[in-house]
């Protein structure tokens, strides 16, 4: 027999897979099957995402080129009127955690609209819980900057933060010349750990000083990344 269950209307914020198709829950799975629009970073991602789903979903992109003002389109034109499901993905993962939908979720608060989280995969606690760091207190940094220069200076910055572990978030192609800034700004001997392509049959989860990880680095292929830089046990 066909469900007949409805979602009371809102803002879902669903977590996906961080890379094994298999990290999706259950909810998430039926929150997206009862939506009535999905909202995705990249076309792609959704048609893949509904496809193993063998569901069909009108689509819309918000993403880190949305502007303002279609932001707060996209919000009057699907969650105005609050008598709407609509779900939220991003890439992998978590989202509305460093990405555009924060903003989105950020209109739904000041209109009185609806927001339901659909908690999952998320790669910063998936790399937390496998790195055998002790972290009831750390530094949650994100994203270096993408130009070198500006990268740099952010890191001499940090330098100075040597009592708590510190967690990066990076773009895929930017291992190498992130390890490389590391190494050279903070120290060859500084201790970090690199989590690459979580729950991936490529998965790597790697130990050792900066010189060591920016050696390995040189060989590694494109891939989503996340790494721990140890406090400076010498302090």
């Amino acid at each position: 027999m066909k469900d007949k269950r409805n979602l009371p209307a809102g803002l879902y914020i669903v977590a996906i897979d961080i890379g094994n198709a298999q990290d999706i829950t259950i909810r998430a799975m039926e929150t997206l099957r009862l939506c009535h629009s999905l909202i995705c970073e990249e076309r792609r991602t959704g048609i893949r995402l509904l496809k193993s789903l063998g569901l069909e979903k009108p689509l819309y992109l918000l993403n880190e080129h949305s502007k303002a003002m279609e932001i707060k389109q996209l919000f009057e034109e699907l969650l105005m009127m609050k008598d709407k499901v609509v779900a939220l993905i991003s890439d992998a993962g978590t989202p509305g955690f460093a990405d555009p939908g924060a903003e989105l979720i950020q209109l739904c608060h000041e209109y009185n609209v609806a927001v339901h989280p659909i908690p999952g995969a998320s790669s910063l606690m998936t790399a937390i819980m496998v790195s055998g760091v002790k972290a009831d207190r750390f530094f949650y940094y994100g994203f270096l900057s993408a130009k070198k220069e500006e990268r740099q200076a952010e890191l001499k910055q940090l330098k100075m933060m040597n009592r708590y572990d510190i967690v990066f978030l990076e773009a895929p192609y930017r291992i190498k010349s992130i390890l490389e800034d590391m190494k050279s700004i903070l120290g060859k001997n500084r201790r970090a750990r690199l989590f690459y392509k979580l729950t991936q049959p490529q998965q790597a989860i790697m130990l050792g000083s900066l010189d060591e990880l920016s050696r390995k680095g040189q060989h590694l292929p494109k891939g989503e990344f996340i790494l721990i830089l140890e406090h400076d046990k010498r302090n």
